[in-house]
């Protein structure tokens, strides 16, 4: 091809025919101009199929992130409802005739006492702001998403930061007689259960124990309305990456 154009080119100038020769030279640089540009749009457009194919595949992780936190959201809340509804059982147990001491350190102990510590784990939301592919994606998910991240964060601290306090609560009352092992031992052995007078830890005991499962209700009554929102804003941001799936 180049050979055949060399030749027009010099046929051109052996006639003297300078003015032909002028406007092939332009139709020739036309075409190597349009010829450049062809590739720069087909090159363009290569770029934006696998920026297409990029911003798809987050989109589809992230739609699996979402659903995993809102699954582990959702478990979360059960155990804390679960909790709940036994707190209120032993407030119910107050409504009893001729409670005593042993008595309401007795359901205090039939109590749940396990503090939920969260855990969310968004990899792939984590990888997006990391790597700064966020920038792919359109603006009102990174909007949602933000919004998303923010609330889990606060949520996530909050909530841990009240069970490492509850947990200091436990090892508190564990040293004043909670410990039910200890208390299993001291029963084959009444004189050493004499000396260290157990018993009299109980109004203590029994305090602290109160002023951890008031605690311990209040951060699980405020975790399931976060969970709950955060559950909503996860559904929010789901609908707006299907829609663009669609697209």
């Amino acid at each position: 091809m180049i050979k055949f154009f060399r030749k027009i080119r010099q046929k051109l100038l052996s006639e003297n025919k300078f003015s032909k020769y002028l406007i092939y030279a332009i139709g020739e640089i036309v075409l190597v101009v349009i010829g450049i540009l062809i590739a720069l749009s087909i090159n363009n457009w290569n770029e934006n199929q696998k920026l297409d194919e990029k911003r798809e595949t987050y989109y589809r992780q992230l739609i699996i992130d979402l659903e995993s936190d809102k699954a582990y959201a959702k478990s979360l809340i059960s155990d804390f409802e679960i909790y709940l509804k036994s707190y209120e059982d032993y407030i119910e147990t107050y409504k009893e005739s001729d409670l005593n001491a042993n008595k309401t350190l007795h359901n205090l102990r039939n109590l749940k006492y396990t503090v939920m510590l969260m855990n969310f784990e968004t990899n792939n939301i984590s990888t997006l702001i990391s790597s700064g592919d966020m920038s792919l994606l359109p603006q009102e998910i990174i909007n949602s998403l933000t919004t998303y991240l923010g609330r889990q964060n606060k949520m996530v601290d909050g909530n841990n930061g009240n069970a490492k306090e509850l947990i200091g609560m436990l090892q508190n009352a564990s040293t004043l007689g909670g410990n039910s092992s200890l208390r299993k031992r001291l029963e084959i052995q009444p004189e050493l259960n004499n000396q260290l007078k157990i018993t009299d830890n109980q109004p203590q005991l029994i305090l602290i124990l109160e002023a951890f499962h008031l605690w311990n209700r209040n951060t699980s009554t405020t975790s399931i309305k976060r969970l709950n929102d955060l559950i909503e804003n996860a559904n929010a941001t789901i609908d707006i990456i299907e829609q663009k799936l669609k697209k």
